[in-house]
């Protein structure tokens, strides 16, 4: 007779959160190393922080918001569902998107929260599907963005300026094109595909 899984093993299993930890941490250090050096250069330390302050707004912040967002509402609807990729993926970001705009103070600064926000959430989903639902991959990566913009005097908000979005996609750049020469390695290639963007067969 077979022994049921721990619930423990279960949960860690549908959240992603047994995959290779070292991977994830790999992953986000070399991935936001344009973020680290490109502010390094261009701003100066935010003397202001506080490792309290600086814990929860980037480690904990990044750590349970791709439990809530990624794993749990994205993930387990995508995973477990027929629901392909576009219609798992857009309510989750709409929703990570709003609960950023508190952030800002007038219209423009509102839209581009909103846009930079919509489109993070779908990269990190994307990144959580690609390799194989590790979801230190997409935890790492957000708390590493999250930690420069803490560590140097970036921005009050993540709509940034000109060269924190430009470091920024220059990190985004290196994450998508090492997930896809990472792809292409693995027999399965790309996991979204034209046959699950909108239906899982």
């Amino acid at each position: 007779m077979l022994l049921k899984p721990k619930e423990s093993d279960k949960f860690f299993t549908k959240f992603g959160l047994n995959g290779s930890f070292l991977q994830g941490i790999s992953f986000g250090v070399i991935t936001t190393l344009p973020m680290f050096l490109g502010y390094a250069c261009v701003f100066t330390i935010n003397r202001k922080i506080d490792p309290n302050t600086l814990l929860i707004n980037s480690v904990s912040s990044g750590f349970f918001e791709e439990i809530i967002f990624r794993a749990y509402f994205f993930g387990l609807v995508f995973r477990y569902t027929r629901l392909g990729f576009i219609p798992s993926i857009f309510a989750t970001s709409f929703l990570f998107a709003l609960l950023h705009l508190y952030q800002s103070q007038d219209l423009v600064e509102l839209v581009l929260i909103f846009s930079i926000t919509f489109f993070g959430a779908i990269l990190f989903s994307w990144l959580y599907v690609e390799w194989k639902f590790n979801l230190w991959i997409p935890i790492a990566l957000h708390i590493f963005m999250n930690l420069t913009w803490m560590i140097f005097d970036v921005a009050d908000n993540s709509a940034g300026n000109v060269w924190s979005n430009f470091f920024r996609f220059f990190t985004v750049f290196m994450a998508i094109v090492w997930t896809i020469l990472h792809a292409r390695k693995t027999n399965a290639g790309l996991q979204v595909k034209l046959r699950n963007l909108w239906l899982n067969s």
